[in-house]
């Protein structure tokens, strides 16, 4: 019967290897004896069995550490003289590959402490390793757990895009699309670029099964990436943002409170006009209202701007899908009387997109999840200083967003 002792030492083990002797050769480092258990091995070349053991051979492999010690596998293996193929060749360990001095135990450990550690060095001292070997084992792991969570096309998908880097030739921002799973609460793929051309091209995007599972696109209010989800998912009802729909204006009235700072009809220092007119009007007091309709009656611009701005805020607070189209044909026929440059643009975006909004009233599917995965990815950049390697950054993400 084994021991106690013997089941500890064979559960820190890798599986199928035996524990035989175990050294200490320093202060902090333990050097564990063990060898193979299994009776017979399959020749790599021709994949027969092969029992017939040629000679032995001693391999050494870093593994992970055990209570701040450093642990080393003294493997014992055997050579097998293949029969059928004549061919000599060495045992398989799992969880060592082919050529690697560390076992894969140790690269997740290494992954874990870039993981929680903030600075390279820390990670180096910590497992004694270099910081090339850091950075290649990191990510080297971050493209095994990645793979764990392929996922094909989900019901619902958000789409939108950030910065990444300024181009170091032509001086321009490097955008990156986000794919988001509204289904399973993560970042589905990223591609580089945010024209349909370059999404079109991206294979790891053509690698994702089952598009026609896609039944709700939601985005803000990009003609590219109306074009790529037409071409790509054309199953799916495009909802635009609601949020993008309602700060179309925001750009217009802050351009116009400027104006009137610049002619000193109001104060600058300690004015609260800006706050109080992108505000929602029913979040204001009546002291608030009754301030900002005196001054609203000697800017009738702005007051058309406010109120153009107050009709759209209205229309999304309607329930029921056919009472928000009929709201909608009211407010783009109120637009049209207007003659500021602002409302006319500001209804033919609406007219435009007269379908992809009215669909929120279909799905109430808001872009806030993607934003959220957009602010996430925007931290990771900060905290690694930048990314140089477009691949390393899109294992990073897919990792760091992946639930």
């Amino acid at each position: 019967m084994p021991s106690q002792k013997d089941h500890l030492v064979n559960h820190l083990l890798l599986p199928e290897l035996k524990f035989v002797n175990l050294s200490s050769p320093g202060v902090a480092t333990r050097v564990l004896t063990v060898e193979k258990t299994t009776s017979f091995e399959v020749c790599p070349y021709c994949a027969s069995k092969c029992t017939s053991v040629y000679d032995h051979v001693y391999q050494k492999v870093k593994d992970a550490p055990l209570r701040n010690k450093l642990m080393y596998l003294k493997i014992r293996k055997r050579r097998f003289k293949c029969k059928n193929c004549k061919k000599i060749f060495r045992e398989s360990v799992q969880g060592i590959f082919k050529g690697f001095r560390t076992s894969q135990r140790f690269r997740k450990h290494v992954m874990w402490c870039a993981s929680q550690f903030s600075c390279l060095s820390e990670v180096s001292r910590t497992c004694n390793i270099s910081s090339w070997f850091v950075y290649k084992a990191f990510y080297e792991q971050l493209d095994l757990e990645i793979r764990k969570y392929q996922t094909p096309w989900p019901r619902v998908l958000g789409i939108d895009e950030h910065s990444l880097m300024r181009h170091e030739k032509y001086g321009f921002k490097e955008f990156v699309t986000v794919f988001v799973d509204y289904d399973r609460k993560k970042v589905r793929e990223l591609s580089f670029g945010r024209y349909a051309p370059l999404l079109r091209s991206d294979e790891n995007l053509l690698k994702i099964r089952d598009r026609e599972n896609v039944k709700w696109v939601v985005m803000d209010l990009s003609q590219s990436f109306k074009n790529y989800v037409l071409e790509m998912f054309p199953k799916a009802k495009i909802t635009a943002d609601k949020f993008h729909v309602v700060k179309l204006l925001s750009g217009a009235v802050q351009k116009h409170i400027k104006l009137l700072k610049d002619d000193k009809i109001i104060e600058r220092r300690g004015n609260p006009l800006k706050q109080m007119i992108l505000m929602d009007r029913r979040k204001l007091d009546y002291s608030k209202r009754f301030v900002l309709d005196e001054i609203l009656k000697h800017t009738p611009e702005l007051k058309e701007l406010y109120h153009a701005k107050e009709a759209i805020m209205n229309l999304y607070r309607i329930r029921g899908y056919n009472q928000a189209r009929r709201a909608f044909i009211k407010l783009t026929d109120y637009l049209a009387h207007s003659k500021l440059k602002e409302i006319k643009t500001f209804r033919k975006t609406l007219m435009r997109w007269r379908e992809e909004i009215l669909n929120y009233f279909l799905s109430r599917i808001t872009n806030a999840r993607t934003e959220g995965f957009n602010r996430k990815a925007k931290l990771v950049q900060r905290c690694a200083y930048g990314f140089k390697n477009r691949e390393n950054y899109r294992r990073k993400i897919l990792y760091t967003c992946r639930n």
